[in-house]
Formats: C-alpha cells, structure tokens, sequence
C-alpha cells in the first residue's frame, strides 16, 4: 500500500484540497492509493508520479450566460479527476481509465490530432493537448507524452462538467510532463477555446471553476476578459445534487440542441445590432447579447427591452426572414450567425429560431447572477432561494433545456425541505442543485430518495434511466473545494 493513514503530510494536503472534515478523509486516502496501485502495475515502477486533479462543479445561477458574455456563479464539488502520470521518453501519450467501461487509449502529441469516435472519452485528452501545442505552450517537435492511469468520481453527463474536469487535468498532465505552468487564468481561456475540439460551442465557466475553484466558496465568475470574485458560502445552508438519472449526453441530438440556442442566441445580437443601428443612426455591433448595455447605447433597460421586443419579436422566425430583416445574403447570415467552430452548420429548426424567448432567458438570467451574488454575501439565503426557483423557471419555459424528469425532480425537492431547487448544467436531463437549511438534509435525502428514486423512477420504468449501485452516487451534498493542481 503506497499510501497509509499514517501519512500524516499527504492527509493534510488532501484535508485541504477537500475541504472536509478529518473523519471523512479515509475514502480519498483508498482511492489514491488504489489509483497508485493500478498505476504501478500497469506501468512498472517508473521512479517518481505526478498527481494532478481537476474538480466538478455545481452552477448555483447563471444558466447559459456565459457564452452570451454574461457572469455565471458556480461553486466547485468535491468530486473530480485524477491522473497518476509518469513522462514518456517520446511524445506518445498512453491512457487507462480506472473503469474498465472505458478502453485504453494512445496517440502522439504531433501534428494535427484526428479525434476518435465522436463521443470518446480519450477527445477530452486530445482536446487539451492540441490546444496548448496550438497555442505555443508546449513546442510541437519537442513535446513529451506521458503514460497515465485516470480516474474519476464526477457522475457523467449528469451536468456537473466532467467532460471540462477531464479536460483540465490532461492539460495539467501534459503541462507536467513537459515541466511547464500556465497562469491559471490564462490555462481557463485557452482550455474554453480547446474543448471546442470535442463540438461543444459552450462557454469558459465549466474550464475557469475547475481551475480557479476556492474551497468554502463559489465564484462570480465575468468573461472578457476573465476574472473572478470569491463569494463565502452560507454556513446554515447544504447544496445538495441530485441526479435525474436522464443522461444530459453529448450525443447528436442532445448537441445540435444545445448549439442551436448558441446560434439563436447569435442571430438575436444580429438583429437587434441591426434594429439599433437604424433607430439611432449609427453602427451599432455586438457580437454578444452582454454587449448591449444601457449606459453604451444611451438608453434605460426598459428602453432596451422594449427595443429587443420590436426586433425579435415574439414567435418563431424563420431563417428567410432574418435575412431579410438583416439585408444580407442567406450564405453570408449562415456563415457569421450558424456555422460552428467545427465548420458544421446548425440547421433551422422545424418550428423556426425562438429569438425572443431565448433573448429573455439569458438578459433575465444574468440579472438574477448580479443580484444572487450580492444576496448571498449578505447572508439573505432565503431571497439566494427564490432566485434559484426564477432562474429554472427561465430553463424550462424561455430556453426550453428541461425535461418531465428534472421537472419531478424539482417538485419533489421543494416539497421535501428544499427551499431553492433548479437544474444545473446545460439541461436536457442531469442533475438539479437544491438549498436546503442544514437542519432539514436528513429527512431531504431520505425523502427525496423514497419518492423519486424509489417511486417515480420505478413508475416510468419506460424511460431510459441511467442506473446506479449506490444512493451516494446520484443524491449527495457538494463541498466546495480547492481548484485544479498538482496533488
């Protein structure tokens, strides 16, 4: 056993890491030693390991903001990714997952890196090597691979940015085993570039909490530039995760849905730069719905509002008709406003672009950031609480990412102690996050796991449910721990 409780050292720095009591260190001790373990016999003793970890998150407000340019204040989780690394002595890169679900991997850090199947989990790692060699980080011709065992406790697709953990902590790995650092801040830009390898066009919080994450707290995180305020989190108060067991996958269907609010959210810019433009006289471009602020166009909010209104209108648009509002060709709209990083171009859907509704969320959303944050350093739980309630309001009917699942989900919340409920994450299934007074979590656990797990799962056993061995795994209270580093 390579590591024991004895270790006086390394249990104080993962006591700090967790941010958890003395009592509760005993399964991070097994599970680094286990993944030690694995490590030694698959690779042989290589002499001295690097460990790097990259936590999970929770986003407490602040839903499909920041890709708009809008703050979002997530709090890290104490369930993460780790890499046990050895340097190679070429560029080639050798993973193995601890979970025999997911197969070995390997490929060479050089060149133009061609990803696996859509979908595999060995992209991640691809994603964040291509981006720092892209980015001059680490010289091409001289990169050094590594040999890896990898292992994770963050529920996938459940929403809670295991996919951007996974991310994080191959960057710090290949950072590691080429001997070179990143100043964290920047390292979150380039990874929200990076991931966009995988497909995704999402924003930089999932890449920025997992690097910058303080422990005991959340953080209002702004974009462009980046940065950050830590926030104290309430002592009186759990925030509790619970899964859906609905997968929130990076499959096609569930992708193409999420881009499609990207690019809707896109053409609303488009046409309301447009609108302002002929109503005040003068150019006025955004390429961001946060990018229209009242103080920079002379007007009230109402008055902005009120603008937006006119030039999205309130049902569906179709793309012949944007153009036409736009004065532009259809191939030009499509190339700006609808084609991916990827070069893939979103299709209109059936029912046409729900600008207005889309709009409405995310400007309504980045309000309830602004006014959750200063709430919550004030110690108003309660006011904290029915912003959480507004904001999955805003999910459900203006950007439409929730499901009959996640909608149980929260009811039964509600009605079992939580007194904030929403989902959390990108939608379309995963997990919710719910405030419940410290006073209450017992009878929450036990009575959400009754109703929901117990019953309603059992009830619609024709939906596809993820399933699960331990209740632990899909209903747990989330600490809030250091960020991404070297173990």
């Amino acid at each position: 056993m390579l590591i024991s409780n004895a270790d006086v050292h390394f249990s104080e720095r993962l006591q700090t890491v967790y941010h958890c009591p003395a009592d509760e260190l005993p399964p991070h001790l097994i599970r680094y030693t286990r993944l030690l373990d694995t490590f030694h016999t698959r690779y042989g003793d290589l002499g001295s390991v690097t460990i790097v970890r990259a936590p999970g998150r929770v986003n407490l407000i602040g839903e499909h903001t920041d890709y708009n340019g809008y703050p979002v204040l997530p709090m890290t989780i104490d369930r993460d990714i780790v890499f046990i690394i050895a340097p190679s002595e070429d560029n080639t890169i050798n993973l193995m997952n601890e979970d025999s679900f997911f197969g070995e991997r390997s490929f060479v850090a050089f060149g133009a890196i061609t990803p696996f199947a859509q979908g595999d989990w060995g992209n991640y790692v691809k994603a964040a090597v291509q981006g720092l060699i892209r980015e001059g980080v680490v010289e091409e011709g001289k990169a050094k691979g590594f040999r890896a065992v990898v292992g994770g406790t963050i529920p996938g697709s459940a929403g809670l940015s295991s996919s951007s953990a996974l991310v994080v902590a191959s960057a710090l790995a290949f950072l590691a085993a080429n001997h070179t650092s990143v100043e964290p801040v920047m390292l979150a830009e380039l990874l929200a570039r990076a991931e966009q390898y995988v497909g995704m066009e999402g924003g930089g919080m999932d890449q920025a909490i997992s690097l910058l994450g303080d422990a005991g707290k959340a953080l209002k995180i702004n974009f462009f530039p980046l940065r950050q305020e830590s926030i104290q989190l309430p002592e009186n108060v759990a925030f509790v995760v619970c899964n859906s067991l609905v997968q929130a996958s990076k499959s096609s269907s569930t992708r193409d849905a999420y881009n499609r609010r990207v690019v809707e959210c896109r053409l609303a810019a488009a046409l309301l730069s447009s609108s302002l433009s002929e109503k005040l006289g003068r150019p006025v471009y955004a390429r961001l719905l946060a990018d229209f602020t009242p103080s920079l166009l002379h007007c009230t909010e109402k008055e902005l509002e009120q603008e937006a209104r006119l030039a999205l209108g309130h049902q569906p648009l179709r793309l012949s008709e944007i153009v036409l509002r736009l004065g532009e060709d259809e191939a030009e709209v499509r190339r700006r406003h609808c084609t991916l990083k990827d070069g893939s171009t979103v299709a209109e859907p059936p029912e046409g672009f729900k600008l207005w509704q889309r709009y409405r969320h995310v400007v309504s959303e980045a309000a309830r950031v602004e006014r959750a944050g200063a709430v919550l350093s004030s110690g108003d739980i309660d006011e904290f609480a029915a912003l959480m309630n507004e904001s999955h309001a805003g999910c459900r009917d203006d950007y439409e990412v929730s499901c009959d699942e996640l909608e149980a989900l929260v009811a039964i919340a509600r009605k079992h102690g939580a007194i904030g409920a929403r989902l959390t994450g990108a939608g379309f299934g995963g997990c919710t996050v719910n405030a419940v007074p410290l006073g209450d979590v017992d009878r929450f656990l036990k009575e959400v796991r009754r109703e929901y797990y117990e019953t309603y799962v059992k009830e619609h056993s024709e939906s596809e449910f993820v399933p699960f061995r331990f209740i632990d795994d899909v209903m747990f209270v989330c600490y809030a721990t250091k960020g991404a580093g070297i173990v």
